[in-house]
């Protein structure tokens, strides 16, 4: 068996065994003074834990153990938390807060409304597992604060079906890539150098056809991957 492979093996195993997810490897001088070869063989051994989705590459951060990526799917009928809780995982949502605001000149553009269109946002931290994965801003139409103050966690849209009888549909989604503010990586418990996805996200009332929700979320790039049905 090539050097490289035996280096990419017994790497492999610590990272099954003495690492978690988000811890660095040493960086690559270190493990080629520990295995005796050079950096070009410990780079091929990366390049192996990289390909099998062990570890990821972040430029000026290193390389970090990486989880399996969580698959969010973005149907017409999914949200936050119908699409973790179908792939069976902890969720936990913390509010930020909550206030009655008029919508940002471009976003009353975007969305065809009115320039003094009025919405209440509440701001959202979910996490899974205890670790905090994706920010949220929730635009919200046709609702009161005096009754969304109410919303303390779980998911956002059965609170809004069980208070207003409120039952939607996703419509048009943007995604982009980006890097973090530095609130973000405060927030996210995450490096400067680990991009984010920035997703945003338009809900309609299924009985009327009128928008619900403008969301804009943020998560971490290194826990989600993300798929479109047909």
């Amino acid at each position: 068996m090539a050097i490289y492979l035996k280096i990419a093996q017994q790497l492999k195993n610590e990272i099954h065994q003495q690492y978690e997810s988000g811890d660095l490897l040493p960086a690559e001088q270190k493990l080629a003074s520990r295995f005796q070869v050079n950096r070009h063989t410990v780079r091929r051994a990366i390049d192996e834990l990289v390909q099998d989705g062990l570890i990821k590459r972040f430029q000026g951060l290193g390389n970090q153990v990486t989880q399996p990526a969580i698959d969010y799917s973005l149907d017409n009928q999914s949200c936050f938390t119908y699409n973790l809780s179908k792939a069976g995982m902890t969720l936990e949502t913390q509010v930020l807060g909550c206030c009655e605001e008029t919508l940002p000149y471009e976003l009353t553009q975007r969305l065809m409304l009115p320039n003094d269109q009025k919405a209440v946002m509440i701001k959202t931290c979910r996490s899974i597992n205890e670790q905090a994965t994706t920010l949220i801003k929730h635009h919200l139409f046709g609702v009161t604060k005096q009754v969304m103050r109410g919303y303390q966690s779980d998911s956002l849209h059965n609170f809004l079906q069980e208070h207003y009888q409120f039952q939607a549909t996703r419509g048009k989604t943007r995604l982009k890539a980006r890097m973090p503010t530095f609130d973000e990586c405060q927030q996210l418990q995450i490096g400067r150098g680990i991009p984010v996805m920035e997703i945003h996200s338009q809900y309609y009332l299924i009985e009327s056809g009128t928008l619900m929700e403008y969301s804009i979320s943020v998560s971490r790039s290194d826990i989600f991957e993300y798929s479109v049905e047909p």
